[in-house]
């Protein structure tokens, strides 16, 4: 009787496979998402003012944005008063253009806003809606 043969040999076990591909992956993945998560829409840093009224998401409209030192933007975007009737859409003969949002700092003063608020009115504009947070 052959020994090798009839003896039990115990199962065998495959091959581990290797972790630092996969951690390399992971590593990758975790820094694509960190820096794509930096990216924000505004580069302005505007703090709006309080209320305590229930606000309301209106995402189909304009939203610029006015800093306390006058600077007009669009999603970070350095506008001026001339480039405003273009981004209004095109509404038909006799209706009325739609309600235009305005982000502006809190400690942004009225003489700031002025100038914006006469563009727009004389693009058309008949109603502004200026941005603000809740109060805690």
């Amino acid at each position: 009787m052959r020994r090798g043969l009839l003896t039990e040999q115990p199962p065998r076990r495959p091959a581990l496979e290797p972790a630092l591909p996969l951690i390399n992956v992971v590593f990758l993945l975790l820094v694509f998402f960190m820096v794509a998560g930096q990216v924000a829409p505004n580069r302005i840093d505007v703090t709006p003012p309080e209320t305590r009224m229930p606000l309301a998401e209106e995402a189909d409209t304009l939203l610029l944005t006015l800093d306390r030192d006058g600077n007009l933007s669009q999603q970070g975007e350095p506008l001026t008063l001339a480039d405003l009737p273009a981004l209004l859409p095109d509404v038909e003969d006799g209706a009325d253009r739609p309600p235009v949002r305005l982000l502006t700092d809190a400690d942004t003063r009225l003489d700031a806003m002025r100038p914006v608020l006469t563009a727009l009115q004389q693009a058309g504009v008949r109603e502004v809606r200026l941005v603000s947070r809740s109060a805690p």
